[in-house]
């Protein structure tokens, strides 16, 4: 006998299916992917909270990746079981869509083995930052990008990048809020390409410390201002002290484009 059937008895548990979601979501509004307590709002809360009233039992959804407050997404992956079998992926699409707010929508539904998890079965992230490069900050853009001022050298800035591809410590590009003990990560690709009046930065990799990817940002700006030399990030990579790379480049510029799988 199954340790599932004895803790319920001799009845079965129910069937249930694993459901991976897309999401995007503009995340100025929120604190975060992550549930808190004392109701702050989230992403997780109120995609649980909406997906509750279609299925309706408790719900755990599980992200990919936690994005910090105010980051957006594009591609965001989650996962969650449900013993509601008799609602149609594509209706628990639109229903659950038309139970959350403007700015967080599912993009699509689909069964997937129950050991499927959003952030266990990734092999990586793909994620953009946008730099408005302008003397007057572009209001139509207000909290989607990252408003400089001075003008910026993308070629240098792009010369630098190339610099982290590969498998490398990251320490020095971590919060110091970031505790984990292994901080070598690989990043596959580092773009940096004009685009319009901005710069976009795009970088793939198969993990990502606390708040790296907006260090890597604040060093590229300090170099494509010419305030360091394309090198400075060998410095910061041989030194792995976060003192020696730029300041933290600020939320609103970020997307999370897309979560890779096998």
């Amino acid at each position: 006998m199954s340790e599932a059937t004895l803790e319920h008895g001799a009845g079965e548990l129910p069937p249930r299916r694993n459901v991976k979601l897309v999401v995007a979501y503009n995340g100025a509004a929120y604190h975060g992917w992550q549930r808190q307590v004392g109701g702050v709002d989230t992403i997780q809360q109120r995609l649980e909270e909406a997906l509750v009233r279609v299925v309706r039992h408790p719900v755990i959804v599980l992200g990919a990746g936690r994005t910090d407050a105010g980051v957006h997404a594009a591609g965001q992956v989650a996962n969650f079981y449900t013993t509601n079998l008799a609602i149609p992926l594509a209706g628990l699409v639109a229903a659950t869509n038309s139970r959350l707010p403007r700015d967080i929508v599912i993009r699509s539904a689909e069964g997937v083995p129950e050991s499927f998890h959003a952030a266990r079965s990734a092999v990586g992230k793909t994620y953009r930052y946008r730099i408005y490069v302008a003397p007057v900050r572009p209001v139509e853009l207000h909290r989607l990008v990252y408003h400089y001022w001075r003008p910026l050298d993308a070629e240098r800035m792009s010369q630098a990048a190339a610099a982290l591809v590969g498998e490398h410590d990251f320490r020095g590009f971590a919060s110091s809020a970031d505790q984990r003990d292994n901080t070598v990560r690989r990043i596959d690709t580092c773009q940096v390409a004009e685009a319009g009046g901005e710069i976009h930065v795009t970088i793939r990799g198969d993990g990502f410390l606390y708040q790296m990817v907006r260090n890597i940002v604040g060093t590229l700006i300090e170099i494509g201002r010419g305030h360091w030399p394309v090198e400075r990030i060998d410095k910061v990579f041989a030194s792995g002290n976060r003192s020696d790379a730029g300041p933290t480049a600020p939320p609103d510029g970020l997307t999370l484009l897309c979560v890779h799988y096998e």
